[in-house]
């Protein structure tokens, strides 16, 4: 397995992980989630940004998963404490390739693709439902830092 910085060529395999992605999402949290495509402006912004990578798991010429990562600040209230950290924004590893490491390698990647950039911290948001993600970032390291609740009015 190969760690690297996706190139703009690798966009329609990123295409496919993403499908699965959302799929799974959508069957964690159908009433707020769909089976889409990813834009394909969406991926080419992000390899033209300057504070955004996609990092890719390469197994035999095939992506076997990647990890979305962006540069970001906090806002800037008041009463926050400003700090510059990694956000990752998307995961996947494809449903052949599961169980096999690559989850944890993209997370050790992400760790230091923070690091070169002297960022304070990773975050990220994982859905409640998604139990093997959620043990695999603390696995990782990573805390609850809040949680996003939800009130159903409309049924």
């Amino acid at each position: 397995m190969n760690i690297k910085i996706a190139t703009i060529n690798e966009i329609p395999q990123i295409e496919i992980l993403y499908e699965e992605l959302f799929v799974e999402m959508s069957k964690l949290q159908p009433k707020y989630i769909a089976p889409a495509k990813q834009d394909g402006e969406f991926l080419t912004n992000t390899f033209s940004e300057e504070k955004s990578d996609i990092l890719v798991a390469e197994i035999n010429n095939n992506i076997a998963g990647f990890l979305l990562i962006q540069e970001l600040s906090t806002p800037p209230y008041s009463c926050i404490v400003q700090h510059n950290y990694a956000y990752i924004m998307d995961v996947i590893v494809g449903g052949q390739y599961q169980s096999k490491g690559i989850g944890s390698a993209l997370l050790q990647e992400a760790k230091k693709w923070a690091e070169e950039r002297k960022l304070d911290h990773l975050e990220l948001s994982v859905l409640a439902e998604n139990i093997g993600a959620f043990a695999l970032y603390k696995r990782h390291g990573f805390k609850e830092a809040s949680h996003t609740m939800r009130l159903e009015i409309n049924n």
